[in-house]
């Protein structure tokens, strides 16, 4: 089967195993907590933006033989508030994965470990290493920092990079498929690390196995990242995406269980 049909396999396997009832209570933590989160600022954000446009043209209208188009210029003024928080909603879909990761990290932790200890059996694996929720949860906050700073400054360099390709013509029709593509390739290792942060393997050990099946990892996280940028489902596909990150690396990785520096 083909990197993408793989890819696409380990999501629906992880669609099922998210409504197990092992796993269910996992999954449904971080989709409240991202509800909450997402609710709140998407509200904010929303009323803040909208407030100011009504209080910028509150009491503004147009006097003598203009004042007919009055009507027309409030119609225009609630289309463009309306416009504001879907424009505000389709922002937030794209972006608020990322935001909230670190805030759902612990979180995070306990599924990939509770669907490791579901699925490392009948895989004929090792038990996975033994662990408290308190040491789980530094550990995996401490890792998602380390992860956020390969991401961040890399996302920087490429962002200038991309930049430059979209003012060349021509050159700029690949710029949007290359930072897709790495955005992908991020997406992959960011649920696919907690696979193997679970099995104590140190980060730099992780990217060295992943970078040897590039295609597989790079689908996988398109096609969570694809998920992502749709309203409502990227409140869900978060801890789907851990799962199958997870169920990826029991089956495709390398499993020597060591203690992360």
């Amino acid at each position: 089967m083909s990197a993408p049909g793989d890819a696409l396999d380990i999501l629906r396997r992880s669609a099922r195993l998210a409504l197990s009832p092992g796993l269910r209570p996992w999954v449904i933590l971080p989709v409240l907590a991202n509800a909450l989160l997402f609710g709140t600022a998407y509200w904010w954000a929303g009323s803040t933006l909208a407030g100011w446009v009504g209080a910028l043209l509150a009491g503004w209208a147009l006097e003598g033989w203009l004042a007919f188009l009055n009507p027309l210029i409030s119609l225009l003024a609630g289309l463009l508030q309306l416009l504001i928080w879907l424009v505000l909603l389709a922002l937030m879909a794209s972006t608020f994965t990322y935001v909230v990761q670190l805030v759902a990290a612990p979180f995070m932790g306990f599924l990939a470990s509770a669907t490791d200890q579901r699925q490392h059996g009948p895989l004929g694996l090792s038990t996975p290493p033994d662990e408290g929720l308190v040491a789980m949860a530094w550990r995996t906050t401490k890792r998602e920092v380390r992860k956020t700073w390969y991401w961040l400054w890399r996302a920087l360099l490429l962002l200038v990079l991309v930049g430059v390709l979209s003012l060349i013509p021509g050159l700029n029709l690949i710029a949007p498929v290359i930072w897709f593509l790495w955005s992908g390739w991020m997406l992959g290792v960011q649920y696919i690390d907690y696979g193997a942060d679970n099995r104590l393997v140190p980060f730099s050990e992780t990217l060295a196995q992943l970078r040897g099946k590039r295609a597989l990892v790079t689908s996988f996280g398109a096609m969570v990242l694809g998920l992502t940028m749709l309203p409502l489902i990227n409140l869900v596909i978060m801890p789907i995406a851990v799962i199958g990150g997870t169920l990826l690396w029991l089956e495709h990785g390398r499993h020597e269980d060591r203690r992360a520096p």
